[in-house]
C-alpha cells in the first residue's frame, strides 16, 4: 500500500485531532497524540494490509495512544473542550440571550461526555460523535459489537440522567 499523500493527511487530521481531543479534554494533549498516531502509523506503514480503510486504522493507532496516555497520567480531568463549540451552529435567535444559553446548553453536555467512565465515553464518541457504525467501533476499540452497543446504551442513560440533573439545576 503507497504511503498517503500530504493531502489525505490533511484531511485525515482533523477527525483525528478531533477524537482525540474529545478523549483527552485538552486540544495540546490532543494534538500531541493525533501526531503521535501519524508518526507510530507511518513508522510502520509497511504492516498496513488495506483490509480495513487508512482512516479506520490510524483511529485504531490514535486509541492505542490515547489509552497508553491515559495509563500515563492515571486519566484526570483537564480544562474544558472548547472543541465541542467549533460544531457549526446555527442559532435562529442571534441575541445575547440565546447565545448564552446555547453556550450554557452546550458545557452541560460537555461535562456530562467528560462525566463519562473512559470505555463508555470512548463508544459515544466513536459512534455518536464521530459517526463510525458499531462494527466500525468494535473494530476500532477491540471489543465486540455487543459491547459497543451496550456502552452507548449505557452513555445515553447516564448522559440523560446528567442532564436531567443539569436541567432541574437551572430552573427557577
Amino acid at each position: 500500500m503507497p504511503r498517503p499523500t500530504e493531502q489525505e493527511i490533511a484531511a485525515w487530521y482533523p477527525r483525528l485531532f478531533r477524537t482525540a481531543l474529545r478523549l483527552t479534554g485538552s486540544a495540546e494533549d490532543a494534538a500531541d497524540l493525533t501526531q503521535q498516531a501519524f508518526c507510530n502509523a507511518f513508522g510502520r506503514w509497511n504492516q498496513f494490509d488495506g483490509a480495513a480503510l487508512a482512516t479506520t486504522w490510524l483511529h485504531r493507532i490514535l486509541l492505542n495512544c490515547v489509552r497508553d496516555w491515559a495509563r500515563r497520567r492515571a486519566f484526570r480531568s483537564t480544562s474544558q473542550v472548547q472543541e465541542w463549540d467549533l460544531v457549526p451552529v446555527t442559532d435562529a435567535a442571534p441575541d445575547g440571550r440565546a447565545r448564552v444559553e446555547r453556550q450554557e446548553e452546550l458545557a452541560a453536555v460537555r461535562n456530562a461526555v467528560e462525566g463519562l467512565p473512559a470505555d463508555v465515553r470512548s463508544a459515544l464518541v466513536v459512534t455518536v460523535i464521530d459517526g463510525y457504525s458499531y462494527s466500525e467501533a468494535a473494530e476500532l476499540l477491540q471489543v465486540p459489537v455487543g459491547t459497543i452497543a451496550s456502552r452507548v446504551h449505557r452513555a445515553r442513560t447516564l448522559l440523560r440522567a446528567a442532564m436531567g440533573d443539569a436541567t432541574e439545576e437551572v430552573e427557577p
